[in-house]
């Protein structure tokens, strides 16, 4: 049984990822166009030759950066709001709920766009995440 205090601490970490979430969201730094040149530079300065597109297409670097990171970002979230909450589906709701309100909130956003296929990215990060968890401590 987790303590009050313990509770209490992941709460803060599940409001402290939704504001950097909410900031990469608000942020123009995390366009897709600058991911692209972000991509491009690291491409460049480490020498790789690649024949992936960077950008512009399904499957190019970008789209595989991006998408990572939307699983990587609300997996992350999915496990804090599980540690928060001790029930799984509580954890996957909460994230569900937010992976929308994201994806509403870039609407209003300069240069960017809501796609309810990020919703989904964003849902199979938490699932994953949420398995991995469910798994672990099956084993213990």
């Amino acid at each position: 049984m987790m303590s009050k205090t313990n509770r209490f601490i992941w709460w803060g970490l599940v409001c402290i990822w939704l504001a950097l979430i909410y900031y990469f969201t608000e942020s123009p730094l995390f366009t897709g166009e600058q991911t692209a040149q972000w991509i491009r530079h690291w491409l460049d300065y480490f020498g790789i030759e690649t024949n992936r597109p960077v950008s512009d297409h399904l499957f190019s670097w970008n789209f595989i950066v991006r998408k990572c990171a939307h699983m990587i970002v609300f997996g992350t979230l999915a496990f804090f709001a599980w540690k928060a909450t001790a029930s799984y589906r509580l954890a996957w709701l909460l994230t569900l709920v937010c992976a929308m309100f994201d994806e509403w909130h870039q609407s209003f956003q300069p240069n960017r766009t809501a796609l309810f296929s990020d919703v989904i990215i964003d849902m199979v990060g938490a699932t994953i995440a949420l398995w991995i968890v469910w798994k672990t401590n099956k084993r213990a």
